[in-house]
């Protein structure tokens, strides 16, 4: 019952592809509770740029990490979906330790992809890295825990990045594999 790389892997993946086939040809013109503002003067970008700058980001972070692993890895393919299998051929014998950095961008970045997506609920599923408890939600582009006991040491409540998230998971899944073999 270990963490399956591929599979999430897929996943990242087929939400990449959401992110392109939606959002990049059927762009958002207004979102709710922005009724009130100014009559545009010149025509909108006939794609959303904040996912094409978010789906370049994806792709540059994946692809840096990869060629540093293996510098003669081919070039990437085209689709930038299509990205996570090529990171998987070229990372499958790397040493341990560039696989679990493998494996904690792609989490990341399927965390990335869904709240991208509008779910936002993705992250309730994990536990904080601070205080364990299950319940975590998404709130002004962080992490939030809601367990009022879980501070700072400035009293402030603990806030998370996903990236944080993404390695709290990763390392309590190999514990999960480690104890089931």
């Amino acid at each position: 019952m270990g963490y399956d790389t591929t599979t999430a892997a897929a996943t990242a993946a087929a939400r990449m592809a959401l992110l392109e086939e939606f959002f990049l040809e059927q762009p958002i013109n207004s979102r709710p509770g922005n009724s009130r503002r100014a009559t545009a003067t010149t025509p909108s970008a006939p794609v959303n740029l904040g996912t094409v700058d978010h789906i370049r980001r994806s792709v540059y972070d994946l692809e840096q990490h990869t060629r540093a692993a293996a510098p003669d890895a081919g070039p990437l393919p085209a689709r930038p979906s299509a990205a996570y299998d090529w990171v998987m051929q070229h990372t499958e014998h790397a040493p341990e330790t560039v696989q679990r950095r493998r494996d904690v961008l792609i989490y990341k970045q399927q965390l990335e992809h869904a709240i991208r997506l509008g779910e936002t609920g993705v992250v309730r599923r994990h536990r904080c890295p601070g205080c364990g408890t299950v319940g975590l939600h998404w709130r002004a582009g962080s992490v939030r825990c809601r367990n009022r006991r879980c501070r700072t040491p400035d009293g402030l409540g603990s806030t998370w990045t996903l990236s944080q998230i993404a390695t709290q998971y990763i390392a309590d899944q190999e514990k999960r594999r480690r104890r089931a073999t």
